[in-house]
Protein backbone atom coordinates (compact mmCIF):
# COMPACT_ATOMS: atom_id res chain seq x y z
CA UNK A 1 0.00 0.00 0.00
CA UNK A 2 1.38 3.48 -0.94
CA UNK A 3 -0.26 6.31 1.07
CA UNK A 4 -0.44 9.91 -0.72
CA UNK A 5 0.70 12.28 1.60
CA UNK A 6 0.98 16.77 1.26
CA UNK A 7 3.12 18.09 4.17
CA UNK A 8 1.25 21.83 5.09
CA UNK A 9 3.53 23.41 7.28
CA UNK A 10 4.48 27.56 6.85
CA UNK A 11 7.88 26.37 8.67
CA UNK A 12 10.59 24.80 6.51
CA UNK A 13 12.86 22.92 8.59
CA UNK A 14 9.44 21.63 9.81
CA UNK A 15 8.20 20.63 6.82
CA UNK A 16 11.71 18.74 6.22
CA UNK A 17 11.85 16.76 9.75
CA UNK A 18 8.65 15.55 8.95
CA UNK A 19 9.94 14.74 5.59
CA UNK A 20 12.61 12.88 6.58
CA UNK A 21 10.90 10.96 9.52
CA UNK A 22 7.72 10.01 6.82
CA UNK A 23 9.82 8.71 4.09
CA UNK A 24 11.93 6.48 6.54
CA UNK A 25 7.73 4.07 5.80
CA UNK A 26 7.89 2.52 2.63
CA UNK A 27 4.05 3.15 2.52
CA UNK A 28 4.39 6.52 2.75
CA UNK A 29 4.70 8.61 -0.72
CA UNK A 30 5.30 12.42 -0.07
CA UNK A 31 3.47 14.09 -3.36
CA UNK A 32 3.49 18.07 -2.18
CA UNK A 33 4.58 20.27 0.09
CA UNK A 34 2.86 24.01 1.08
CA UNK A 35 3.71 26.81 3.08
CA UNK A 36 0.44 28.19 3.54
CA UNK A 37 -2.88 27.29 4.03
CA UNK A 38 -3.84 28.92 0.37
CA UNK A 39 -0.97 27.05 -1.33
CA UNK A 40 -2.50 23.89 0.22
CA UNK A 41 -6.02 24.27 -1.09
CA UNK A 42 -4.38 24.69 -4.95
CA UNK A 43 -1.94 21.69 -4.27
CA UNK A 44 -4.87 19.74 -2.69
CA UNK A 45 -7.34 19.94 -6.50
CA UNK A 46 -4.06 18.92 -8.07
CA UNK A 47 -2.42 16.39 -6.10
CA UNK A 48 -5.47 14.46 -4.42
CA UNK A 49 -3.67 12.83 -1.12
CA UNK A 50 -4.81 10.20 0.62
CA UNK A 51 -3.50 12.15 3.88
CA UNK A 52 -2.52 15.85 4.68
CA UNK A 53 -0.33 16.38 7.82
CA UNK A 54 -1.59 20.15 8.60
CA UNK A 55 0.56 22.64 10.90
CA UNK A 56 -2.51 24.84 13.03
CA UNK A 57 -0.23 27.67 13.69
CA UNK A 58 0.06 29.43 10.13
CA UNK A 59 -0.29 32.99 9.16
CA UNK A 60 -3.72 34.66 7.39
CA UNK A 61 -5.67 30.77 6.71
CA UNK A 62 -4.76 28.41 9.77
CA UNK A 63 -4.69 24.82 9.43
CA UNK A 64 -8.55 24.94 10.53
CA UNK A 65 -10.09 26.95 8.22
CA UNK A 66 -7.95 24.68 5.65
CA UNK A 67 -9.87 21.84 6.86
CA UNK A 68 -13.32 23.75 6.50
CA UNK A 69 -12.16 25.51 2.61
CA UNK A 70 -11.40 22.15 1.10
CA UNK A 71 -14.26 20.14 2.88
CA UNK A 72 -16.33 22.85 0.88
CA UNK A 73 -14.76 21.62 -2.08
CA UNK A 74 -15.61 18.74 -1.80
CA UNK A 75 -12.00 17.21 -0.66
CA UNK A 76 -12.02 15.07 2.30
CA UNK A 77 -8.38 13.34 3.09
CA UNK A 78 -7.38 11.80 6.48
CA UNK A 79 -5.98 14.95 8.43
CA UNK A 80 -3.19 14.66 10.92
CA UNK A 81 -3.20 17.65 12.77
CA UNK A 82 0.13 19.38 13.90
CA UNK A 83 -0.81 20.77 17.32
CA UNK A 84 0.66 22.39 20.56
CA UNK A 85 -2.86 22.59 21.68
CA UNK A 86 -3.87 21.58 25.47
CA UNK A 87 -5.32 18.38 26.90
CA UNK A 88 -8.94 18.77 25.96
CA UNK A 89 -8.31 19.65 22.62
CA UNK A 90 -6.30 16.15 22.11
CA UNK A 91 -8.95 14.53 24.22
CA UNK A 92 -11.37 15.57 20.80
CA UNK A 93 -9.06 14.50 18.18
CA UNK A 94 -8.47 10.99 19.62
CA UNK A 95 -11.79 10.13 20.09
CA UNK A 96 -12.63 11.64 16.70
CA UNK A 97 -10.69 9.44 14.87
CA UNK A 98 -8.64 12.28 13.60
CA UNK A 99 -4.94 11.72 14.51
CA UNK A 100 -2.74 14.86 15.82
CA UNK A 101 1.63 14.79 16.35
CA UNK A 102 2.85 17.48 18.87
CA UNK A 103 6.00 19.35 17.45
CA UNK A 104 8.89 18.29 18.01
CA UNK A 105 7.85 15.34 15.98
CA UNK A 106 8.76 11.72 17.52
CA UNK A 107 10.16 9.53 15.66
CA UNK A 108 8.05 6.83 17.53
CA UNK A 109 4.92 8.86 17.79
CA UNK A 110 4.96 9.29 13.97
CA UNK A 111 5.02 5.15 13.65
CA UNK A 112 2.09 4.47 15.54
CA UNK A 113 0.21 7.59 13.54
CA UNK A 114 1.66 5.37 9.98
CA UNK A 115 0.23 2.49 11.33
CA UNK A 116 -3.01 3.86 11.94
CA UNK A 117 -3.17 5.61 8.70
CA UNK A 118 -1.98 2.03 7.17
CA UNK A 119 -5.03 0.77 9.26
CA UNK A 120 -7.96 3.37 8.15
CA UNK A 121 -7.02 3.30 4.39
CA UNK A 122 -7.25 -0.32 4.40
CA UNK A 123 -10.43 -0.16 5.79
CA UNK A 124 -14.10 0.89 3.74
CA UNK A 125 -14.34 4.35 4.74
CA UNK A 126 -17.45 5.65 6.07
CA UNK A 127 -18.08 9.23 4.47
CA UNK A 128 -21.45 9.85 5.58
CA UNK A 129 -20.66 11.68 8.95
CA UNK A 130 -17.08 11.86 9.44
CA UNK A 131 -16.60 14.82 7.61
CA UNK A 132 -19.47 16.14 9.78
CA UNK A 133 -17.95 15.42 13.15
CA UNK A 134 -14.34 16.97 11.82
CA UNK A 135 -16.26 20.61 11.17
CA UNK A 136 -18.17 20.46 14.65
CA UNK A 137 -14.47 19.57 16.06
CA UNK A 138 -12.60 22.07 14.27
CA UNK A 139 -15.77 24.70 15.00
CA UNK A 140 -15.67 23.72 18.82
CA UNK A 141 -11.57 24.11 19.02
CA UNK A 142 -11.93 27.81 17.16
CA UNK A 143 -14.25 28.68 20.04
CA UNK A 144 -17.18 29.46 17.11
CA UNK A 145 -19.43 26.95 18.67
CA UNK A 146 -21.27 29.00 21.19
CA UNK A 147 -24.41 26.75 22.46
CA UNK A 148 -25.22 23.23 23.00
CA UNK A 149 -27.28 21.38 25.44
CA UNK A 150 -29.02 17.90 25.64
CA UNK A 151 -32.33 18.14 26.06
CA UNK A 152 -32.86 15.96 29.26
CA UNK A 153 -36.31 14.87 30.71
CA UNK A 154 -37.53 14.63 34.70
CA UNK A 155 -40.70 13.61 34.92
CA UNK A 156 -42.23 16.54 33.37
CA UNK A 157 -39.80 18.68 32.93
CA UNK A 158 -36.82 19.48 30.39
CA UNK A 159 -33.46 20.07 31.20
CA UNK A 160 -30.81 21.13 28.91
CA UNK A 161 -27.90 19.41 30.10
CA UNK A 162 -23.91 20.73 29.32
CA UNK A 163 -22.35 17.76 27.93
CA UNK A 164 -19.13 18.44 30.45
CA UNK A 165 -21.68 17.34 33.35
CA UNK A 166 -22.81 14.10 31.26
CA UNK A 167 -21.25 11.07 33.04
CA UNK A 168 -22.60 8.37 30.86
CA UNK A 169 -25.66 7.81 28.90
CA UNK A 170 -27.17 4.02 28.09
CA UNK A 171 -29.93 1.86 26.33
CA UNK A 172 -32.60 0.93 28.72
CA UNK A 173 -35.09 -0.95 26.33
CA UNK A 174 -36.57 1.66 24.01
CA UNK A 175 -35.26 4.61 26.24
CA UNK A 176 -31.95 6.42 26.81
CA UNK A 177 -31.19 7.19 29.90
CA UNK A 178 -28.47 10.17 31.02
CA UNK A 179 -26.99 9.86 34.43
CA UNK A 180 -25.11 13.35 35.15
CA UNK A 181 -23.15 14.78 37.95
CA UNK A 182 -26.25 15.59 39.48
CA UNK A 183 -28.87 12.79 38.75
CA UNK A 184 -30.77 10.80 36.61
CA UNK A 185 -32.53 11.98 33.22
CA UNK A 186 -34.58 10.45 30.33
CA UNK A 187 -33.64 11.70 26.57
CA UNK A 188 -35.21 11.28 23.10
CA UNK A 189 -32.58 11.50 21.32
CA UNK A 190 -30.72 7.48 20.90
CA UNK A 191 -27.25 6.29 22.04
CA UNK A 192 -26.25 7.36 18.00
CA UNK A 193 -28.15 10.24 18.01
CA UNK A 194 -25.85 11.00 21.59
CA UNK A 195 -22.71 9.73 19.93
CA UNK A 196 -23.05 11.58 16.98
CA UNK A 197 -23.61 14.98 19.26
CA UNK A 198 -20.75 14.13 22.01
CA UNK A 199 -17.91 12.73 20.55
CA UNK A 200 -15.91 15.85 20.18
CA UNK A 201 -16.52 16.27 24.29
CA UNK A 202 -14.74 13.73 25.33
CA UNK A 203 -17.49 10.95 24.45
CA UNK A 204 -16.93 6.97 23.44
CA UNK A 205 -19.45 4.20 22.52
CA UNK A 206 -17.18 1.20 24.40
CA UNK A 207 -20.56 -1.02 24.28
CA UNK A 208 -23.58 -1.05 22.08
CA UNK A 209 -25.62 -0.48 25.01
CA UNK A 210 -23.31 2.60 26.76
CA UNK A 211 -21.83 6.00 25.88
CA UNK A 212 -19.16 6.86 28.46
CA UNK A 213 -17.71 10.25 29.13
CA UNK A 214 -13.63 9.32 29.28
CA UNK A 215 -13.38 12.10 31.23
CA UNK A 216 -15.40 10.77 33.77
CA UNK A 217 -13.82 7.48 33.98
CA UNK A 218 -12.29 6.57 37.41
CA UNK A 219 -11.55 2.82 37.10
CA UNK A 220 -11.20 0.69 34.59
CA UNK A 221 -10.80 -3.02 35.67
CA UNK A 222 -9.69 -5.83 33.25
CA UNK A 223 -12.09 -8.63 32.97
CA UNK A 224 -12.27 -11.96 31.32
CA UNK A 225 -11.43 -12.09 27.30
CA UNK A 226 -9.28 -9.20 27.65
CA UNK A 227 -12.04 -7.11 28.28
CA UNK A 228 -12.45 -4.23 30.53
CA UNK A 229 -15.09 -3.14 33.18
CA UNK A 230 -15.33 0.57 33.57
CA UNK A 231 -16.56 2.62 37.05
CA UNK A 232 -17.42 6.17 36.49
CA UNK A 233 -17.53 9.16 38.82
CA UNK A 234 -20.37 9.84 40.92
CA UNK A 235 -21.77 5.60 40.09
CA UNK A 236 -19.17 3.91 41.40
CA UNK A 237 -21.52 0.64 42.21
CA UNK A 238 -22.46 0.78 38.41
CA UNK A 239 -20.09 -1.69 35.83
CA UNK A 240 -20.04 -0.43 32.81
CA UNK A 241 -18.77 -3.33 29.92
CA UNK A 242 -16.36 -2.36 26.97
CA UNK A 243 -16.98 -4.69 23.86
CA UNK A 244 -14.44 -6.70 22.44
CA UNK A 245 -14.32 -4.53 19.25
CA UNK A 246 -14.19 -1.61 21.54
CA UNK A 247 -10.75 -2.58 23.43
CA UNK A 248 -8.18 -1.69 21.58
CA UNK A 249 -9.80 1.73 21.05
CA UNK A 250 -10.68 2.12 24.78
CA UNK A 251 -6.78 1.36 25.48
CA UNK A 252 -5.58 3.67 23.47
CA UNK A 253 -7.79 6.30 24.52
CA UNK A 254 -6.48 5.47 28.17
CA UNK A 255 -2.96 5.36 27.18
CA UNK A 256 -2.62 1.46 28.20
Amino acid sequence: MQIRVLLVDDEKPSRQELRYLLEKRQEIQIVGEAASGEEALERLKDLKPDVVFLDIEMPDMNGFDVVIEMFDMGIKPIIVFATAYDEYAIKAFEINAVDYILKPFSEERLAKTVDRLVDILGKPQNEGKEPDRLINLVKILQREKVFEKVPGWKKDRICPLNPEEIVYAFADGKNVVIRTTKGEYTTNHTLQELEDKLAYYGFFRCHKSFLINMNHVKEAIPWFNYTYIVIMNSYGDEEIPVSRTKVKEFKRLLGI
